[in-house]
Parts: structure tokens; sequence; C-alpha cells
């Protein structure tokens, strides 16, 4: 059964109008139309005819024009790919934009007018019923915000739903082809921590030691603990070169990094007399790795314009350096790792004042932002009163991309799929307001848990209260995050079981035993039921493979139970 029984565009039935698109179309434009057709269907039950605008006798017809028809009056969106605007006039809807931006307006139309709403990959739903009046005087103008906006947690890799949610960030994870609009992606070797991608030990430190880090005294060849020597004309001259051959064959790149390696250890930079005069001209490590790049970005500016350099503040190169300042073509990554569960980024102070002096000197910062326990992916995490604030800290800051990194290897036995949908949500609206966004919240638990979603929402409140001032790290186990001694098991159990009561579908019922998990985990822990062999532990992980789960943790994947493990 439809639950909207009938749909009226300034009066007029859905019915008499026809989803029109231009005879060029853009793949994405006719995508749009597709989707707009195949939603509207879903609504109501009625199917509306597509057209292209050359067809003969429409002229004066109700039509739904999607992207730039001979039906549309001229509209600049200034070079805004991804903007795009809903608006009336008799006798038709126009739904116009960039190729991107026209897919995204629909998708708008679809949730502001017909109550869709995209939760998860297997959870999309209708909350509107009955009769929906769409005004004549309807007007939607959005133009983002972030240029680049990334969630990288495992059930944001689904194209359809990432697309829905206005998640533009296209690669390895997630392919945004034609059909969508494109995306924007990291070229080159891969998307961060490319030195050992560009120079690789294995091939130059036994002839050449000389282009990576003098520690100690010596030159460092093991990965992990070494990055190059960027005073070295050698190194330049080689990345350079490899960068320009990559844009022969990719000439449409937009973006390719050149970033520091990530490392086990705090002064992984080299040493040598050359960087450290650099270091201490400049008042960080930073120093040399932005002159290293600006150098590259010079170059290649002249060939492709279009192409910047990215590359990390992480680690030792956190601090912007006092004189050197990034070329426009350079982007610069500003990774935000906070070691507190509970501490919001605007009360850190290095936080603050890094992204205080970078946007002073860089008119492009993007965000590397950390959402999970990388140590614990089962551990419930309580970070859900940060998320707003965080992002709009940057908002406030003027960034202009976010990759907010989350559990990215396996489905969540926690609340992953809660947080990816609403930072999906705060990339596209980073400057939503606290009760926007706490109404997200609501709709998902509604939407993904069903009708017991408020016993859930308690338990979120509750974990969140008892994490809220503490100092609990970001690594926490189960039961540094939540004490036994002020985490009370029997409540929490109880409110699991009332969703779990009250659970109407057994999508719905999935869902909540899956989340569950998190409060078996903390009870296992806390019992001391960690060893592999141990009977209630193999049962538990037979539960996690029943839910698709594949890893406890970033460098543990869950042990294959033993044959006769209870599910």
């Amino acid at each position: 059964m439809h639950k909207i029984t009938s749909i009226r565009i300034a009066g007029t039935d859905i019915g008499q109008y026809t989803i029109l698109y231009a005879s060029d179309s853009h793949p994405a434009e006719i995508n749009a139309a597709k989707e707009l057709q195949r939603y509207i269907y879903n609504s109501t039950g009625v199917l509306l005819s597509m057209s292209e605008d050359g067809t003969p006798g429409r002229e004066n017809a109700p039509e739904i024009c999607i992207g730039g028809t001979n039906r549309n009056e001229p509209e600049t969106f200034d070079g805004q790919e991804e903007a795009f605007h809903i608006y009336y006039k008799a006798p038709r809807l126009y739904i116009a934009g960039g190729a991107r931006g026209t897919l995204y307006g629909v998708y708008a139309f679809l949730e502001t007018y017909l109550g869709w709403r995209w939760f998860a990959p297997d959870t999309e739903k209708c909350v509107l019923s009955g009769t929906v009046e769409i005004p004549a005087d309807c007007n939607l103008y959005c133009r983002p915000a972030l240029e680049y906006r990334d969630v990288y947690w495992f059930s944001a890799f689904d194209t359809p739903w990432a697309v829905k949610m206005k998640l533009n960030a296209s690669g390895d994870h997630r392919k945004l082809g034609p059909e969508y609009g494109g995306g924007i992606g990291y070229g080159g070797p891969r998307f961060v921590h490319t030195f050992s991608d560009f120079m690789p030990l294995s091939e130059y430190f036994q002839e050449h030691p000389e282009y990576y880090s003098l520690r100690g005294g010596a030159r460092c060849g093991e990965y992990l603990y070494t990055q190059l020597c960027l005073t070295n004309p050698d190194v330049l001259r080689i990345i350079t070169e490899k960068i320009l051959a990559y844009m022969e064959v990719h000439p449409d790149t937009r973006i390719i990094s050149v970033s520091q390696d990530d490392s086990y250890v705090g002064d992984s930079y080299c040493h040598c007399a050359e960087c450290e005069k650099i270091h201490r001209e400049e008042g960080s490590p930073m120093g040399s790795l932005l002159r290293f790049v600006n150098a590259i970005a010079e170059t290649v500016k002249i060939q492709y314009p279009h192409l910047s350099i990215d590359t990390l503040a992480y680690q030792h190169t956190f601090e912007p350096p006092l004189h050197t300042v990034p070329r426009d073509n350079v982007i610069i990554r500003l990774c935000t790792w906070n070691p507190i569960l509970s501490q919001k980024h605007i009360e850190r102070r290095n936080i603050r004042e890094a992204l205080t002096r970078w946007k002073a000197v860089c008119n492009r910062i993007y965000i590397w932002d950390y959402t999970t326990n990388f140590s614990d992916y089962l551990a419930t995490f309580p970070n859900f009163a940060n998320l707003q604030p965080n992002v709009r800290l940057f908002a406030d800051n003027h960034v202009k991309g976010i990759f907010a990194q989350g559990n990215y290897q396996s489905v969540s036995g926690e609340f992953g799929e809660l947080r990816a949908y609403l930072l999906a949500r705060l990339l596209w609206e980073p400057e939503m307001e606290p009760d926007a966004y706490y109404g997200h919240m609501d709709a998902f638990l509604e939407g993904y848990y069903g009708k017991g979603w408020r016993y859930i929402r308690n338990y979120i409140d509750y974990v969140q209260g008892i994490v809220s001032g503490s100092s609990v790290s970001n690594r926490g186990t189960p039961t540094e995050i939540l004490p036994p001694e002020r985490f009370d098991l029997k409540l929490a159990k109880s409110w699991w079981d009332q969703a779990e009561a009250m659970a109407d579908s057994p999508q719905d019922r999935a869902h909540i035993e899956k989340s569950r998990l998190q409060l078996l985990h903390w009870e296992l822990f806390r019992d001391g039921h960690t060893d592999e062999k141990d009977e209630k532990a193999q049962a538990f992980y037979a539960l996690l493979k029943k839910h698709g789960i594949t890893h406890l943790n970033e460098g543990a994947a869950v042990p294959v139970p033993s044959c006769g493990a209870e599910q």
C-alpha cells in the first residue's frame, strides 16, 4: 500500500505531469529523471511518462523539467556543479543545476516535498502520507558550503546511498561515475601517506639512503619510522617527474596528495643540517614539507592549472610554519586527532589555534577528523554530542572539505549506520543547529529500529552522560569507557529488550540485534571472556559473522568461530 494517496503540484494532479529532460542531457540528468519517476511511483503508484524536450505538442502541458531543457529560462550557477534550484513557473516545475546538482536537486525534492528518507543502504522510507500539496510558490535554492564531503564509514561506501546523502568523494571505496555526476577524487598512487608510494624504500634506500630521514645520526630505512629528506633536490625532481608523468595519462585529475607517511614516532622527519635549518627558521618541521610541496605545485601549475597538491598537517607537521604560506593550488589537510573521547574540538586549544593560524594563510583547508575507536570497533563510543559542534567549528573557520574517518573495514556492531547518516547530513549542512541535529537522530532511530526507538535513544543519552566530562581515551576499552561502577547493565539491557519487543518487522529486529552486540561485547569483556578459544567468545564471534561483521578493530579481523559455536 502506498502511503501517499495523491500529489498535487500547484493544484494539478501529479498524473497530469510528464518528466522532461533535454535531448543532449548529461548522464546524471537522465539518471535524475529516472530516479524522480521511480520514487513518485513508489510514493503513489503513479508512473509518470518521460520525454525529451524536442518532443512536439508538449509546449504548454504540465511538466517537471530536469536539468537544462529548452523550457528553462537562462540561469547561471557560477560554475557550481553541485548547486541546484527547485521552483515552479506555470505550468512547469523546474529542478535545475549543474549535472551533479540536478541529481542532488531531485533527491532534495523527494526529501523536502515527498518525505523520503535514506537512513542506510538497506533502509529507506517515506514519512508522509495522505495528500501532498506542493505549492506554486515553492522555491528552494541550494549551494553546498563544503566542496569536498566524505564519510569514511563502511555503510557510506554504498554508492547510491552516498549520492542520495550528497557525499561527493570518489575513490577506491566509492565509485561516482557519470550517471552520478562524477565526484572529487584523488589521483596519483593513493589519497594519503604517499611518500612511500612515490619513493618506495625497497626501490631507493639501498643505493640512495640520503633520500630518507637522518635520525640519530644515521639514515633510517624502516617504514613507519622514516620520511623523505625534503631538501634533497633529487627527491623533489623524482616526485615532480612522477606527478607530471601521471598527469599525461590522467590529465583531468584535480587533486594529488604529496603527504608524509604515517609513523609510530613523533620525530620521523629528517634531521639533516639543511632540513633542520629550515625547521629552525620556520618554527616547525612543516617548514620543509610546505616548501617542498609548494615547489611541486609551482611546477605542475604551468601545464595543469586545475591541479591541486594536497598535503597533511599531521603529527610533526600539525603547526603551520612561521613564514612560508601555501600556494593557491595547495590544499592543507588538517588532522584533528583528539585523545579524549568526551572533548569537543572547540575545547582544545591546539585545534582552535591551528585552525586560526592555518585559515590566515590558506584558502583551502580540508579536515581529516576521527570518529571511531580504532582499538575497538564494537565498544560503545558515545561521541554523538561532539559531531555537530565539531563540524560547526570547521564551518566557522572556513574549512572547504571534511573527511570523517570511522570504521571503514566492516559492518558496524555499534551505531555505525547512525553515525554515518548524521555525519553525511552535517557535511551537507555544516551550520546545522543542535535541535535539527537531534531531530535527525530521532528520525533515524525510528526509521532504522522501529517502534521501540525511544528506548535506544535512552541508551544513547545514558552512555553519553557517563562519558561527559571524563578523560577516558578515544581508544579506551569497553569498561574504561563505561566503568562497571557507573554503568547499570540491567537498566541498559531493559531498554534493548523493550526496543526488541516492540519491533514489528524482521529488518527492525535484525538492526536491533546487530547494534545490541556492543552491550554483549561490554559484558564479555567485563567478565574476562576475551580468549579466542573461550566458549562464550566463540558464540559471540558467530553472532558477529551472522551480521557480516569482519573486524574487531583496525588491526584485527574477527576470529573464525569453531564448528558448533552457537548463533
